[in-house]
């Protein structure tokens, strides 16, 4: 009886220590879509992810100006709740088509890459929906 009452304790701490980690994680995806949606307050806001079944999956944002140009691009990608958006100052100023040239010639990884294309052709349907009403919204590749 004393293994099952243990087993069910450490499965209740995983499980909160989860919910914690979720939670913090997702503070931090709020504040990084809140600072990009700050810097470029006049463009287009996208995100964009990857998901594979083993390995880094990834999140990106992709701010483009009024003009459709890249204001910011910031990625996070890893297996922990603890990863951290990283910002590319590289790619800033680009237009879209050098945007996805820049990204296939860098040495990123492949899912930050798909997730940043994802990330910029929501941003570019976000500055194609007629004014005052949003874009359609789609879900993500698998």
């Amino acid at each position: 009886m004393d293994y099952v009452r243990g087993a069910l304790l450490a499965l209740a701490v995983f499980w909160a220590l989860q919910l914690v980690g979720s939670l913090y994680q997702m503070r931090r995806y709020r504040e990084a879509v809140q600072d990009a949606a700050r810097r470029c307050h006049s463009g287009f806001l996208g995100v964009g992810s990857c998901k594979v079944r083993l390995g880094r999956g990834a999140v990106a944002i992709v701010v483009l100006s009024a003009d459709m140009r890249v204001c910011q691009f910031l990625s996070m990608s890893g297996f922990t709740v603890f990863t951290r958006f990283q910002p590319h100052p590289g790619f800033e100023e680009l237009s879209m088509e050098a945007f996805v040239e820049r990204l296939h010639r860098a040495k990123l990884r492949g899912s930050i890459v798909q997730a940043a294309i994802d990330a910029l052709e929501r941003a570019h349907r976000a500055a194609d929906a007629p004014p005052g009403q949003a874009p359609r919204a789609t879900e993500a590749p698998a």
